[in-house]
């Protein structure tokens, strides 16, 4: 499994708007310079971002974005299911259905235990504890 660039970029947009402590927005532009992404690129993100309810938009001169809740109320299985769709490894494990063979595959059951694990690695760790460590090696 690859995580796209639609995820990794997701993650350090909200993680930079983490750092901010949401004591102003920050502008797109911003964000992009200092992570050294593409502000058109961001701007893509940033309207999935705002529909899963992550981040929020303020308009006018100093307006910017601003983190839509807590960062420790957001985890890494929320982000990727937002920016790239069902945490699935193969379709066969969310829709059994897709494939004839499902019913009798002896290898399902090993993508099914291994996409629970990842998930639940993913679901235990927050935008909060991602930022606050970002050197050291997360707990499984």
């Amino acid at each position: 499994m690859k995580i796209s660039t639609r995820s990794r970029y997701g993650l350090r947009l909200l993680i930079e708007l983490a750092d901010h402590d949401n004591t102003a927005p920050l502008f797109l532009s911003e964000i992009a310079k200092k992570q050294q992404v593409s502000e058109k690129y961001l701007s893509k993100l940033v309207i999935s971002l705002r529909s899963c309810g992550f981040i929020k938009s303020v308009r006018g001169a100093h307006g910017g974005y601003l983190l839509a809740k807590p960062a420790t109320e957001i985890n890494l299985a929320q982000i990727i299911a937002c920016l790239e769709g069902e945490f699935s490894f193969i379709d066969c494990t969310s829709c059994p259905e897709t494939c004839d063979r499902s019913h009798d595959c002896a290898s399902r059951m090993a993508w099914v235990g291994l996409e629970k694990v990842m998930k639940g690695y993913c679901e235990g760790l927050t935008l909060e504890a991602i930022r606050l460590n970002p050197d050291a090696p997360l707990p499984l």
